[in-house]
């Protein structure tokens, strides 16, 4: 669903390079890597908000070649931080992810269904008339979460979505993710710092240091040696009843 081919993006005088990458439906991918290395400015560059140079190909047509609307049909994009000053209602915030799907120029039933269905999937339903500055941190991030999802995109960029979410919410929103991506037959790139997060959840890693993609695999391919390489810190791997457990330090 996503193809590259010698792609460079720049933020500043600081360059990201990936030259070669090939990602397909229905898999969950996983970026990490230190503060700094390219990933956000990776991500924003597949988003369409920031130029590049090669070839980037989406959904088998040439990204060049989409227009604004069929970018934003295609793509949900959440970014680290998000600020929405006005008094809106949570339920109105998730149904406003809905607007590239507009026909006639109002809302429909179907979508107010979906925006429903994601407020109960992120337990969030109670708080379908709460203002949405009125929320905690982590009840925001995951009303922002909902509003990506009711989009109903073929490619999702979600940038750290899981900041200032609980430990439960942070695995109900992960295994809701991995059912939509099989459903839906879509791709999912996600900012992750939580290792463990990462190697539980998501089927495929790349790697960011200093602008390169230092690898890019399987879960079931990477190993201790390039995880401490590129996280700078030591990695080990141990196994407790076929489940992988993670230690790292300094």
């Amino acid at each position: 669903m996503i193809k590259l081919e010698s792609f460079e993006t720049s933020a500043g005088d600081f360059r990201v390079k990936v030259p070669e990458l090939c990602l397909g439906a229905g898999s969950l991918t996983a970026i990490l890597g230190p503060n700094g290395s390219g990933k956000s400015t990776f991500l924003t560059a597949l988003a369409g908000l920031r130029s590049y140079k090669g070839a980037y190909f989406l959904c088998g047509r040439d990204f060049s070649e989409l227009n604004e609307k069929e970018r934003y049909g295609l793509i949900a994009y959440l970014p680290q931080e998000s600020r929405l000053g006005l008094p809106f209602e949570v339920g109105y915030v998730v149904l406003t992810g809905r607007f590239p799907r507009l026909k006639q120029g109002s809302y429909r039933q179907e979508d107010q269904a979906l925006v429903d269905f994601w407020l109960r999937e992120f337990e969030l339903l109670p708080l379908k008339k709460r203002l949405f500055s009125s929320l905690s941190g982590g009840e925001k991030q995951r009303t922002l979460f909902a509003r990506a999802m009711v989009r109903g995109a073929r490619v999702l960029l979600l940038d750290e979505p899981l900041n200032g979410v609980d430990l439960k919410h942070q695995h109900a929103i992960l295994r809701s993710i991995r059912a939509y991506l099989q459903k839906e037959k879509a791709l999912c790139l996600m900012v992750l710092h939580d290792l463990a997060m990462a190697l539980k959840y998501a089927d495929y890693l790349l790697l960011f240091k200093e602008g390169r993609l230092s690898f890019k695999g399987p879960v079931a391919e990477i190993d201790e040696k390039i995880l401490s390489q590129v996280l700078e810190v030591r990695v080990k791997f141990f196994k407790k009843q076929g489940n992988v457990l993670v230690s790292t330090e300094i």
